[in-house]
C-alpha cells in the first residue's frame, strides 16, 4: 500500500524530496533495476498532467533512496491550488505505488 503523503511547493520554487523504499518490514529495496514515474493533476480524473516529476537513484542503489524533484520552471507554470499526485516504482512487470497525496502550491509573492 502507498504512502500517503501532502506535499507543498511555492510557485517557482525547487521541489525536491528524498525518499527511502523499503518493504513490509521496513528494509531497504534495492533499486538498481526498478524506474520510477510520478505525476501531478488537478483531480484524480483530469485528463491532463498538470507536470511530471524529476527522479534521482542515490547510490548504492541497494539503499533504496531516491530523489524526487521538479524544476523551478515547471513550479512556476503551476496555479496556486491544491493538487494530486502519485509516484509509481516498476520493473519488469510489476508496477507498485510507493507515495501518493495532495501537491499544495503556494502562491509566489516575490516577481
Amino acid at each position: 500500500m502507498a504512502q500517503s503523503t501532502n506535499l507543498t511547493v511555492g510557485q517557482g520554487e525547487t521541489f525536491k524530496i528524498l525518499v527511502s523504499v523499503s518493504d513490509q518490514t521496513g528494509a531497504s529495496i534495492d533499486i538498481t533495476d526498478q524506474n520510477f514515474s510520478g505525476s501531478v493533476r488537478e483531480t484524480y480524473s483530469s485528463e491532463n498532467v498538470s507536470a511530471n516529476f524529476s527522479f534521482e537513484k542515490i547510490s548504492p542503489n541497494s539503499s533504496g533512496s531516491l530523489y524526487i524533484s521538479m524544476a523551478p520552471v515547471t513550479t512556476a507554470t503551476l496555479t496556486a491550488q491544491d493538487y494530486v499526485y502519485d509516484i509509481l516504482m516498476t520493473s519488469e512487470s510489476v508496477t507498485r505505488r510507493i507515495i501518493e497525496g495532495k501537491f499544495i502550491v503556494r502562491p509566489s509573492v516575490t516577481r
